[in-house]
Order: structure tokens, then sequence, then C-alpha cells
């Protein structure tokens, strides 16, 4: 039963891990549409003062994203390095450019200009419509490809344990159909992260201006791994369930 407890753990901290992500994800990318309208490109020289606020404060906003992210990204366990490193340069890029907007926008001092650096906020860097779902996706992936090889690892001895079952004289058809299924969905989340990280992390913000369904794939390969590890879980537990009867 040893065997089974370890097994249990592991699908559950894998697939809670996974489903934060691709949840937070989610959000992420939905708040683009109601938090990133562009400034108008028709201002008026009486409107240069409040136009300008807006669009510091618009950066503001995108900064702490990035800030966070960026800390969540560090802090994730099962992340390569090499995806780390890849995406946390993105962020860092990003920030770096929009602080450099910020100090061009306050000295804008007519209209036409004001309303070109106001627009290049949204267009050219994608903090939330892209580096935030990206980066979540990017440890999604990652998080589900380990979660899934661990499990994988403890099959065997889930094989074993109910061969010693039957070889006692249980009845163990239950746990030998849970398993099949385990093994089929772990099969599955396998194939859903093979390659997801890699799949959105090279994603710049005029591929997001050119196609704003980019990440859908992506979100859609993380939340059915995240399911596929989820309905493992219950497998272990009617393995568990079916061995103590």
């Amino acid at each position: 039963m040893k065997t089974i407890q370890r097994c249990n753990v592991l699908i559950a901290a894998g697939a809670v891990a996974v489903g934060l992500t691709v949840a937070t994800a989610s959000v992420a990318s939905a708040t683009d549409t109601t938090t990133t309208a562009a400034p108008s490109t028709t201002l008026r020289v009486r409107d240069l003062s409040t136009e300008r606020t807006r669009c510091e404060a618009a950066i503001d906003a995108r900064l702490a994203e990035l800030t966070k992210i960026d800390s969540t990204l560090g802090a994730a366990t099962h992340v390569s390095d090499a995806h780390k490193t890849t995406q946390t340069n993105n962020n860092t890029a990003a920030a770096s450019g929009l602080s450099t907007l910020k100090t061009k926008i306050a000295a804008d001092s007519d209209q036409a200009t004001l309303a070109a650096d106001c627009k290049s906020i949204f267009e050219n860097y994608r903090v939330f419509a892209l580096r935030a779902p990206q980066t979540h996706l990017v440890i999604a992936g990652d998080v589900e490809s380990y979660a899934v090889t661990k499990l994988n690892d403890v099959v065997p001895k889930l094989t074993d344990a109910i061969a010693k079952a039957q070889a006692a004289g249980k009845d163990v058809s239950g746990a030998n159909a849970a398993l099949a299924d385990m093994q089929a969905k772990l099969a599955d989340a396998a194939s859903q992260a093979n390659g997801l990280a890699d799949s959105v992390i090279g994603y710049v913000p005029a591929d997001y201006n050119a196609n704003h369904a980019l990440l859908s794939g992506a979100h859609g390969k993380a939340r059915a791994g995240a399911a596929d590890l989820k309905a493992a879980r219950v497998d272990v537990k009617t393995i568990e369930a079916d061995l103590k009867a």
C-alpha cells in the first residue's frame, strides 16, 4: 500500500500544480480584452496631460505583471533551466522596453507622437495577452512532463502490487481496469505535454498581433494534460480501494 500512497501523492501534486498554472494562464489571457484597449489616436492638445498619465499607468500595470510572472517562474519547480532562462529573457526585454517607452512618453509634447507611443504599449509588448499566458504555459508544459515521468516510474510497482494481491486470492479485476486506464491517461498527458513549452516560448508580440488565437491550441493541450492527471489520480484511488477490499 505504500507504493499506492506514494503514487497518489505524486498525481495529486502534479495535477494541482498544473491545474493552478493553467487556470492562472487562462485568467491572464482573458484579462487583456478588458484592460488593454488602445488610447485614442486623435488626441486634442488639452488632453495631452491626461492621456500621458493614462499611458504611464498602463505601463506601470504591465511592469507589475512582468515582475509577478517572473517571480512565479523563478519559484516554479520542475521547469527546465533552458526554458526558465529563455522566458526570463523574454520578460526582461519587455520590461526594459516599457521602461524606456515610459521615459519617452513623459517627454512627448505633441499629440501625434504621444498617440503613437501609447499605441505601442499594447501592440509592441502584449504583456497580458502574450507574455503572462506564455510564461504560465511554459511552466505547465514542463510540470506536466515531470509528473508523467514520475508516475510512469511507479506503474511497474503498481502492477506488481496487483499481481501479488491476485496471487493471494483477491479479485483484482477493478484494479487492473483502473491501472489500464491510468496508463492510457498518462500516455495522453505525455502527448499533450510533449513540446508544449517549446511551441509557445518563441512567440513575439507581432505573432499575436497577426493571430489573436495564437495560444488557443497550447491552452487546450495544457488543460487536457491536467485533466488526464486528475483522472489518473482517480484511478489510483480505485486501485487502492480494490486492493483493500
